[in-house]
This record gives structure tokens, sequence and C-alpha cells, in this order.
């Protein structure tokens, strides 16, 4: 397999082919030269996404290609917490996290009662730790949580918790963000972040839009306007890489799409890595 540059990590997020299954969906990202998955495990009316269930044949053939192609999952997704949330609705996603062995636990708040959200995310992030995820919030502007400003306070206040923050390149330059409020964030509340492209970096005019452009039309790293190759050179090194890049054809051709995202991620990786130091 190919090394990424850097030694980062390289993840393909289901929401770029979300509606591949699992064990197919590792295949492709293994053609395309990905080394690890996030999974989109939450599947009720409101999220798309695959129930992978303790002793199911889904469970048992996503293991299996996960094995056969040297993956692993690095995220799953996604928990959103909102006004009525409970543990009974989170406890699908983190055991399907638990059995597959994932790293992360993709966490978005849509409850606008601060103190009822932070509330919920310490306990949430409390019972991901105990099935082996770290908790992490991605701010949106359409959601509770709109900038990484925003999401920084938030769990500093979700007291308590061993949670960090996620990093998505678009919804980065949507909210308008600066340079700044990235570099005032401990580098240890960035683990991993996600990259598309997009025809303009402008901030959000409309919400409506913002939503769809997030969901269903973006880029491939490098081939529009984001600055990712900055991004990339703020957040920390060891900061894992999820491309997260659902399009047209995610549908029609996800096959050909991820081996593209592959293509196009290596390359802005490969941008961002700094030359080495002559030698003395």
């Amino acid at each position: 397999m190919e090394v990424t540059p850097a030694q980062r990590i390289l993840s393909l997020s289901h929401l770029s082919a979300i509606g591949v299954p699992p064990p197919q969906f590792i295949e492709n990202a293994a053609f395309g030269g990905f080394d690890a998955v996030g999974l989109r495990v939450a599947q009720t009316a409101q999220d798309r996404g695959f129930r992978i269930s303790a002793g199911s044949s889904l469970l048992r053939e996503t293991k299996s290609a996960l094995s056969a192609n040297g993956m692993r999952v690095l995220d799953v997704e996604v928990v959103k917490l909102h006004p009525g949330s409970s543990r009974t609705d989170w406890s699908a996603v983190l055991e399907a996290g638990a059995e597959l062995n994932a790293s992360f636990l993709l966490v978005t708040v849509l409850d606008d009662d601060y103190a009822r959200a932070t509330e919920n995310f310490a306990e949430l992030a409390e019972l991901a730790g105990a099935h082996g995820l770290r908790a992490c919030l991605e701010p949106m502007i359409f959601s509770s949580v709109r900038d990484m400003s925003a999401a920084a306070r938030f769990v500093v206040d979700a007291r308590g918790s061993d949670a960090g923050l996620l990093v998505d390149a678009l919804h980065w330059s949507r909210a308008g963000s600066q340079w700044s409020e990235l570099d005032a964030i401990a580098p240890e509340l960035l683990p991993y972040c996600q990259l598309c492209d997009a025809p303009t970096d402008a901030p959000a005019a409309d919400h409506n839009t913002a939503i769809t452009e997030a969901r269903t039309d973006r880029l491939a790293p490098g081939t529009g306007a984001l600055p990712l190759v900055e991004l990339l050179r703020r957040l920390p090194q060891t900061a894992a890489v999820s491309v997260e890049a659902p399009s047209a054809r995610s549908v029609t051709d996800p096959r050909g799409w991820t081996a593209d995202l592959g293509r196009a991620a290596r390359e802005v990786l490969r941008a961002a890595t700094p030359a080495p130091s002559p030698a003395s």
C-alpha cells in the first residue's frame, strides 16, 4: 500500500459514497489507496447509514473486509444531540464502534439549550470512552455549534470529557472562520480533520444551500478554492485525514470516484508536507 505523506492516516468518510454497503465501501477505499474508513452506522428515518449490530451478518462481512484489505475504522458516525437525546439513542452507534475497534465517534449538536446540550455531550463522551471511542464534536453553521471557536468553548464547558474537535474544511470556510481561531485551540483537541473542496471559500449566505452542498455537492480535494494546504499545515502533523466528498459521481460511479478522491487527497498531502531540511 502506498505510504501517505507525513505518515498521516488517510481515511475515506462513508458520506463520500453513502449508498455503498460497508464491506464493498471498504474494498473500494482500499482500491483507492486509503488505509482507513469512516462508517455511517446510524440508520433511522432521518439518518442514512447501515445498522451494524452485534452478531449480525453485516458485522461479520464488514470485519472480514477490513481484515482482507488491511484496513481499519477511523471513526463511526453520527450521534446527533437533540433536545430529546438519551443513552438509548446512542447505544447502537457506540456498540458498533466498539465492535469495529474505531478510534473516534463523530458528534453534532442540534440543541440550542446550552446547559442541557453540554451535559448530554459530557455523558456521551464518558460513555464513548467506556467503549474505546473518543467523541469528537463537528461544528456546522446549520447546527447549534456553528464554528470551531464555539466548539472549543463547548467541549471545555462539558467538564470532565476527553472529547476532541473535528474540523471540516467546508464547514470551516462556510462559517467564515479565521486562522487565529484554529491557532488558539490546543493541538491535543484536534486529532483528525475532514477534507473536500468547493468552488469558493466564501462564507455561506444561506443555510439551505449550505446543507445541500455539504450533503451532495462537494469537490475532490485540491480541485477547488478551499485553503486545504494551509489548513493541514496548521493542524498537528499526527492529525488523521478523512476525505468527505459526496457528489453526483459518488452515486453513479462510487468506485471510480473513490479512486479519484484517493489520488487527489495524496496530492494535497504532498503539497502540505514540509520539505526536508538540508543536511548540515
